[in-house]
């Protein structure tokens, strides 16, 4: 593990000696995945970038894995007609991934972790990782939301967010995260509270909410909650990185082994 005094390593900070230097002994980057799309009155658009960037920055300075840019760009066509949301097509967002994972390919990088920060990003990442998989068969890659590292830590980020609804958009954790990364984009005079909303069927955000906001009790946000929740992401994150670092891919291989054997048939 490389020396890097308690700070993130952001790629985009470094130069290509330190690059090469850095990837020498590390293998593994940090892609964030989040979006760019309303969270209700009181927050802002980047709400699913500040939280996930958040959290790959506090892991990277536990663990020295360096983090690259966040992509900002996210599914979020489903957020319907609010002002401000800027998305990007499934298949846009599958190239990105690629493409990106491609370069930190060529940088040395053998194994990825992607962050993700928004639900509905999902679809793309799932069917990039797959992508990846077979164009790069020694790339070792992990998808993992950001608020699910484990099943403790969203059972007790259920415990402290007393409902955990299908949909959930600038309710008290999002708000809590925020006030906690960046209280000085949070309004919370503009905060409102809205019913849990749970249903069969998935719809358009603007389809049933007014404000924006789905999930009770945004206005009880605070951030010694929201410092609470990274917390308990982040330990549980840096545990599972530390022990991923060291990880081998599984000796069996097809391919190879269909080869030797071939070989050694040939050479009797």
């Amino acid at each position: 593990m490389i020396p890097h005094d308690g700070k993130p390593i952001l790629w985009e900070e470094m130069s290509w000696k330190d690059v090469e230097k850095l990837t020498k002994t590390m293998k593994m980057a940090i892609i964030p995945t989040a979006a760019c799309e309303q969270h209700g009155p009181h927050l802002p658009l980047a709400v699913d970038t500040i939280d996930c960037y958040e959290v790959a920055k506090r892991v990277s300075a536990k663990t020295g894995v360096p983090v690259v840019p966040p992509l900002m760009y996210g599914c979020s066509q489903s957020h319907g007609d609010f002002p401000g949301t800027l998305s990007i097509r499934p298949e846009t967002m599958i190239r990105m991934i690629c493409e990106i994972a491609e370069w930190l390919y060529r940088s040395k990088i053998r194994k990825i972790l992607i962050l993700n920060g928004h639900m509905w990003n999902w679809g793309p990442i799932y069917s990039a990782r797959e992508n990846l998989r077979f164009d790069f068969p020694d790339l070792q890659i992990r998808v993992l939301n950001w608020w699910e590292t484990t099943s403790q830590t969203m059972s007790k980020l259920v415990e402290d967010c007393p409902v955990f609804p299908s949909y959930i958009d600038a309710n008290i954790a999002e708000t809590a995260c925020v006030l906690a990364a960046r209280p000085d984009l949070v309004d919370m005079k503009e905060a409102v509270d809205e019913n849990d909303y749970e249903t069969f069927f998935e719809y358009r955000m603007d389809q049933y909410t007014k404000s924006g906001v789905v999930g009770r009790s945004a206005t009880k946000a605070t951030p010694e909650l929201g410092e609470k929740l990274f917390r308990m992401v982040v330990d549980e994150l840096v545990s599972m990185i530390k022990k991923a670092l060291n990880e081998e891919k599984p000796n069996y291989n097809r391919v190879n082994t269909k080869s030797k054997k071939i070989g050694k048939k040939g050479g009797r």
